[in-house]
């Protein structure tokens, strides 16, 4: 009798697993819009919209939490920091160096993170690569305190 029912609940929690993945996990179509509007669903997310609300940001938040985004932008820092002790090019726009070696320490803390085994939430992601690729940001044209304060502010956000 013992045997049934536990062949019976080991049945019951595939099928939920099967169910669960299905309506947990976007589909191809909200992940393709998310790809399309990934700035926008990233702008939404840095401002504290809550990934379930809808499929594109859900889909959105698995691309950010993916282990080769973290990688991704995990290298954007290092070379973040490269660029801002290395000889200055005409190829790429170039950090505040005085700003970006002002917080090194707190970059290569979240380069750790970023690389460890830890959780970390889609918000804080967006906000990380936003301040890598955004050419206006405290990065760019910023000051060692703004800098400092946005990267303070990701940390938060990545932990929750």
């Amino acid at each position: 009798m013992v045997h049934g029912a536990t062949a019976t609940l080991q049945s019951f929690a595939a099928t939920y697993d099967r169910v669960a993945e299905r309506t947990i996990e976007p589909g191809w179509i909200s992940r393709g819009v998310a790809r399309v509007r990934a700035r926008a669903l990233d702008r939404a997310l840095i401002s504290g919209a809550d990934p379930t609300d809808s499929r594109q940001l859900a889909a959105r938040a698995c691309k950010l939490t993916s282990p080769s985004n973290r990688a991704l932008l995990a290298t954007g820092i290092e070379r973040l920091l490269a660029a801002a002790v290395g000889p200055p090019s005409r190829a790429h726009l170039a950090p505040q160096r005085a700003t970006v070696l002002s917080q090194a320490d707190e970059l290569r803390g979240l380069v750790a993170l970023l690389r460890g085994q830890s959780p970390l939430y889609a918000r804080g992601l967006a906000m990380l690569g936003d301040l890598l690729t955004d050419g206006t940001g405290p990065v760019y044209r910023g000051q060692p305190e703004a800098l400092g304060s946005r990267l303070e502010e990701a940390r938060c956000a990545l932990a929750g």
